[in-house]
Parts: C-alpha cells; sequence; structure tokens
C-alpha cells in the first residue's frame, strides 16, 4: 500500500510540473450518451458556453455555441460590461445554441460577459475586447483565433516528468531493498 501511495504522488507531482491533467472519472451526474447533459436539470453545472475566440477588437465577429437548453427554447444572448442584446437564437432537437455577433465600439476594452438566458437557466462565458490595431497607431495584424506561441517547450517539461517518475521508481526500490537488509540483520 504504501509503494501505491508513493507511486501515485509521484504520478500526480509529475503531472503538476508538466501541466498534463490525469483524469480517472467523468462527471458524476452524466448520464451515457447525453454529452454531459442530464435529463429534468437544464442547464446542468459542467455546461459550458464554446466561443470562437476569446480576445477580440472593433468589428470581429465571435461565434458562440451551448447546449443543455430544453428543444425549441428561445434563448436571449446579452453582453455584459454594457447590456446589449445581441441575439435571440432558439434551441435545436438536441437543445444546442448557436450564433455569433459582432463587437462594436460601444464595448470597451477590457473583459465582457455573454450571457445566454433562458426560461430553463442561463449560461455564460467571458472574452475581452482589445484595442484595435489602427487605434493603437500600429499596421494591421490577422487575427485567426490561435493563441500565441508562449516559448513552452514542451519536451523538455515531459523530460523533466520522466525524471521525475524514475526518481520515484528508485526511491521505492531503495525503500523496498532497505527493509529487507534490515529484516535480514
Amino acid at each position: 500500500m504504501r509503494a501505491f501511495k508513493v507511486a501515485a504522488a509521484t504520478v500526480g507531482l509529475s503531472a503538476a510540473l508538466t501541466g498534463t491533467a490525469v483524469g480517472l472519472a467523468g462527471p458524476v451526474n452524466a448520464a451515457p450518451g447525453s454529452g454531459g447533459c442530464t435529463n429534468g436539470s437544464y442547464p446542468p453545472a459542467n455546461s459550458t458556453v464554446a466561443m470562437s475566440r476569446s480576445r477580440a477588437s472593433v468589428g470581429m465577429t465571435i461565434s458562440y455555441q451551448a447546449r443543455c437548453f430544453k428543444p425549441g427554447e428561445k434563448v436571449t444572448a446579452t453582453v455584459f460590461s454594457t447590456p446589449r442584446v445581441v441575439g435571440t437564437p432558439t434551441a435545436d432537437k438536441q437543445g444546442t445554441v448557436s450564433g455569433s455577433f459582432t463587437v462594436t465600439s460601444d464595448l470597451k476594452p477590457g473583459r465582457h460577459t455573454l450571457e445566454l438566458a433562458a426560461a430553463t437557466g442561463t449560461q455564460s462565458a467571458s472574452f475581452i475586447v482589445v484595442p484595435s490595431a489602427a487605434a493603437a497607431g500600429t499596421s494591421a495584424s490577422t487575427d485567426n483565433g490561435s493563441l500565441a506561441f508562449t516559448g513552452s517547450d514542451a519536451a523538455k517539461t515531459a523530460g523533466a516528468g520522466f525524471v521525475l517518475l524514475l526518481g520515484g521508481g528508485a526511491l521505492i526500490v531503495a525503500a523496498k531493498r532497505r527493509k529487507h537488509a534490515n529484516a535480514a540483520a
């Protein structure tokens, strides 16, 4: 049992250092084949709003999609900081809502929230409005919605995790040898 605890701690430590999530089970309340939606509970706690981009400047379009609404339900999409209705989509047969809106000049730079509200519940996601390249006095750039490379080297991080796993294994072997040596003496 002790060896298992050491091994579990080593895996947990290496996962934390490498930024890898170690998951053993899905959501407790998700019914098989339901995509995370549970009958009679709309929207469930693990439902989220997916957005095409998390950062946008004036004139860019942001698409969104959310699930777990009741089929045929009317949903009001509102952007907050300055409340503005940006759409009223209807949930499809699977309870999925999708739409898009354009970031207008009345949304000042900073964090804003898209809220999807219906009779059965509300879901939301945040996004950041950044100053446009023209307003900042720089040349225009294209934004394909992808994240910038931050300089992280996954190979080095994975190597460090592997070294930690080897070190944990060596500690387990050393502990067993010490236990057998003490028992023989």
